[in-house]
């Protein structure tokens, strides 16, 4: 039989090993965090390769910031507008040059009903590169244009068509005028 001497007023019991655990994990956790903070602040300075890169890729943005202001400046002056614009006047007729007209009317040719007739085309070539035909076409009578409609519709070639107006015949004229606009799918 054991007998056990505890004179304290208000013993431990078996939590002093605990209590002496968590102060080991906490010294523990307080030193790395010492030699964390030590290897940080120690390290805040950079090598001096890293120093001499950056100064370098400093000096090559100012020469090309440098040619950039140059570059604006020349296409800024009244010769470099008038350009500009020649060019793109250029390449719009180019654009425009690219468009088959045999095959645009070979294209029409199959959509268009016998009582439908073009009577002017106007193609336009948007940034994206899709051509956007502006037509008035002339019927014989609504139907017909109607039957247009629904042929452009379930053609592989053509879009939607939106019609932007129309008018009814007259003594000079004794078809139906309808104005439209829709996208073709030329390849250019």
């Amino acid at each position: 039989m054991r007998i056990e001497l505890n004179l304290a007023a208000e013993p431990f019991g078996g939590k002093r090993a605990s209590w002496m655990l968590l102060g080991i994990v906490g010294g523990m956790l307080a030193l790395a965090l010492a030699a964390l903070v030590w290897a940080f602040a120690g390290s805040s300075d950079l090598p001096a390769a890293a120093i001499a890169r950056e100064k370098q890729l400093q000096l090559e943005l100012a020469q090309i910031d440098r040619a950039e202001a140059q570059a604006a400046a020349k296409l800024n002056t009244p010769s470099g507008v008038e350009i500009l614009d020649r060019s793109a006047f250029l390449n719009q007729l180019l654009l425009r040059k690219g468009i088959s007209w045999t095959k645009t009317f070979a294209d029409l040719e199959k959509v268009l009903p016998p009582d439908v007739r073009a009577v002017t085309i106007r193609p336009e070539i948007a940034y994206s590169g899709t051509i956007q035909l502006d037509m008035t076409v002339g019927a014989k009578t609504p139907d017909d244009f109607i039957e247009l409609l629904i042929a452009l519709e379930s053609s592989a070639l053509f879009g939607y068509p939106h019609v932007r107006g129309s008018a009814p015949p007259t003594e000079n004229n004794p078809t139906f005028r309808y104005q439209l606009a829709v996208s073709y799918e030329q390849e250019l």
